[in-house]
């Protein structure tokens, strides 16, 4: 829902600014904040992405709120909850009908000697200076409780023109925080906004600043961007090659811009790069782990390319581009869980294509892992990438039949069922052998077995393990 007094200035603006509110519970309940503090003589404000969201209609998760009330006066209002060292800058939680809403004072920040926090902050201002503080003017308006828009630095402006512009210097504004350089891309690819001239420019010159930032952050961003689904997060990636940043972070990526397809098989561009950018395009999901497995499915490519009577060729490049996965994993510092998923995606891409031609131990072994819907999501991409006249709808819903079939029929319950028959103890007991090697190797193939050839006959296992004696 989308408040367009703020843009149409509508002469009954408090009247359907609180029609507005009554129709948002979270928004109620944050206007009984502000005016409880009003109520002690203080200003509060909703202030941040909250705002930017309303105007533009679009949903918004959370709400800030900034006020002049000392801390300790709130406390005597509410029941105040800290997160971490967010006290030093004045911030605070409190909870109201079931909602929790951050507060936080009116404050100017001083330098910034890390790239990150100020050194100091200072709480006697007004609000003027905690907006002057923002990173973008779309972010820096404030709404009263009465739905009066505050904007000191045109950011309504900005927002009716669809532009990203920093408030004050661009220079100043990155080098506070030089992720707002990743951040201000994101906004761009999620709204569709254009970016400033002055601000890209001075993005641009600054992107070698983004390796000061932790790799945890670069990460963050990474998956918060990816989690606004594929074509926006491949619109992400174009503005942060054109920024020059991409190439510090992902620069396995940037190289596949210069890696030629075979247009027979990827009508939808020249480059591997083009053929990326075309499966995110193609994506529905909107998880971040599947999107970013789309994104870098094929880096093996960029080390594995080779011709053949005159094409392009990329023996191996799934195997080549495991390696690749887990130093990006690594450099990122993603969890075991976001790692496992990635390797799983790029290791096991090609083989989707073959599982017509699979023995059913092979495909149980794909179909039973946790990430299998994860290679699903990034080999309909792959394929979809060709776009409808090339691409292969009947083959690739043929694969997915084959592969529900197997996880119906060998789904982890009944795997596990089987390998109780096929225990190390009774294949010892069977045949007379010594715990070691080759009862594993018999109880592996004894499964193999079982699998392949649908067995359920207990007799017919003990016969096959006695011929592996």
């Amino acid at each position: 829902m989308r408040f367009t007094s703020f843009i149409n200035e509508a002469v009954e603006m408090v009247k359907q600014w609180n029609d507005y509110v009554s129709k948002n519970s979270m928004l109620k309940n944050a206007i009984k904040v502000l005016k409880n503090i009003e109520s002690k003589k203080y200003k509060a404000f909703l202030v941040g992405g909250c705002v930017r969201d309303i105007i533009l209609g679009i949903d918004f998760k959370d709400i800030d709120i900034a006020t002049n009330i000392p801390i300790k006066e709130l406390e005597k209002i509410y029941k105040t909850h800290d997160i971490g060292k967010s006290k030093t800058f004045g911030i605070v939680v409190v909870r109201e009908g079931g909602d929790s809403f951050e507060v936080a004072q009116f404050r100017e920040d001083g330098k910034y000697e890390d790239g990150r926090r100020p050194e100091k902050v200072t709480f006697n201002v007004q609000l003027k200076d905690d907006l002057s503080r923002r990173d973008l003017t779309i972010n820096a308006c404030a709404i009263s409780s009465k739905g009066e828009i505050i904007d000191y630095f045109d950011g309504k402006k900005d927002i009716k023109n669809k532009v990203l512009k920093t408030v004050g210097n661009p220079y100043d504004r990155f080098s506070e925080d030089f992720l707002r350089i990743m951040r201000t891309a994101r906004f761009s690819a999620k709204l569709g906004f254009d970016i400033e001239k002055d601000t890209k420019k001075a993005a641009t010159k600054l992107s070698p600043n983004i390796l000061k930032m932790s790799p945890e952050r670069i990460k963050e961003e990474l998956f918060k961007s990816a989690g606004l689904g594929g074509k926006k997060f491949a619109i992400y990636l174009k503005i942060l090659d054109e920024m020059k940043i991409l190439k510090l972070i992902l620069p396995e990526l940037v190289a596949s811009k210069y890696i030629n397809h075979n247009l027979e098989h990827h009508p939808e561009g020249l480059t591997v790069w083009n053929h990326v950018m075309a499966a995110l395009e193609s994506t529905g999901t909107m998880e971040p782990i599947k999107v970013l497995s789309i994104a870098l499915h094929d880096i093996g490519k960029t080390i594995t390319l080779s011709h053949k009577e005159g094409l392009p060729k990329y023996f191996r490049h799934a195997e080549m581009g495991i390696k690749m996965g887990e130093d990006i994993a690594n450099r990122l510092k993603m969890s075991n869980d976001e790692k496992g998923t990635l390797i799983f995606a790029i290791a096991n891409h090609m083989k989707f294509k073959d599982i017509l031609k699979m023995k059913q131990s092979k495909i149980v072994k794909l179909v039973n892992d946790d990430n299998w819907d994860v290679l699903v999501s990034v080999c309909m991409a792959d394929e979809f990438s060709r776009g409808e006249k090339f691409m292969h709808t009947s083959e690739f819903e043929k694969i997915v039949d084959k592969a529900i079939e197997i996880k119906n029929k060998w789904g982890i319950p009944i795997v596990n069922k089987t390998m109780k028959l096929v225990d190390g103890n009774h294949i010892m007991e069977l045949t007379g052998l010594k715990p070691g090697k080759k009862v594993g190797e018999i109880k592996a193939k004894t499964i193999e077995w079982i699998v392949d050839n649908d067995i359920k006959d207990s007799n017919e296992i003990d016969k096959y393990i006695l011929s592996l004696k």
